[in-house]
């Protein structure tokens, strides 16, 4: 048998064309590697990020939201700030639950149910009760500060009572009627307001009602 040889010019093409083929496929390789490096990290950074802002307790919060008037990813951004949504949850001044409510205004607030006689400080560590009057007492505060959420998130934190001083100083509230958040005199509030407002951002981007 006699074997045919190509001329010698065929030979070089074949030659210059047999690289460029391996270059394409290297170069599809490379980007679906790109491409899935991408998918991998772009799903890493938003599972941090549903990490960092986890939601339970859900159901709870999104009724019991409804029914005094409130934002659920406001209570839920309040709920995390206060006790990353640890139900069993104290204080180191004694606050308790989800919503870290003191036993003197959690009796308080009993009273406007009807319930003082029969209060228990203990009942503030079950769910249903603490965000029954977390959430009254913040539709309160909204009513009292025109639903402002630098006014509501700080009388959360630090009390109305030290609220409405703040509110007579031109210092930190040229109009009386609202606060520069920057001038909030007490640091761990100022950084409680930004906190909670920012987790009430994500919560909005990261989460809705129904699902």
């Amino acid at each position: 048998m006699t074997h045919k040889t190509l001329p010698r010019s065929r030979r070089r093409t074949l030659r210059k064309k047999a690289p460029v083929g391996r270059v394409a496929a290297i170069a599809v390789i490379a980007a679906a590697l790109i491409a899935l490096s991408a998918y991998y990290i772009a799903r890493y950074q938003r599972n941090l990020v549903y990490a960092q802002y986890p939601l339970r307790y859900k159901a709870q919060i999104v009724r019991a939201a409804g029914e005094y008037g409130l934002e659920p990813w406001h209570v839920a951004a309040v709920v995390r700030c206060e006790s990353s949504f640890d139900a069993n949850a104290t204080s180191s001044v004694g606050a308790r639950g989800l919503m870290q409510i003191m036993p003197d205004t959690g009796e308080w607030i009993a009273g406007k149910f009807k319930e003082a006689d029969g209060f228990d400080p203990d009942s503030l560590y079950d769910p249903e009760t603490n965000l029954k009057y977390g959430c009254w007492y913040l539709n309160w505060l909204m009513g009292r500060y025109d639903r402002d959420l630098t006014l509501v998130t700080s009388a959360y934190h630090a009390g109305h009572g030290t609220v409405d001083k703040w509110l007579t100083d031109s210092a930190v509230s040229p109009d009386g009627r609202t606060l520069l958040r920057d001038a909030i005199p007490y640091a761990s509030t100022k950084a409680y307001v930004s906190r909670v407002l920012t987790a009430y951002e994500k919560y909005e981007e990261l989460y809705d009602y129904e699902t």
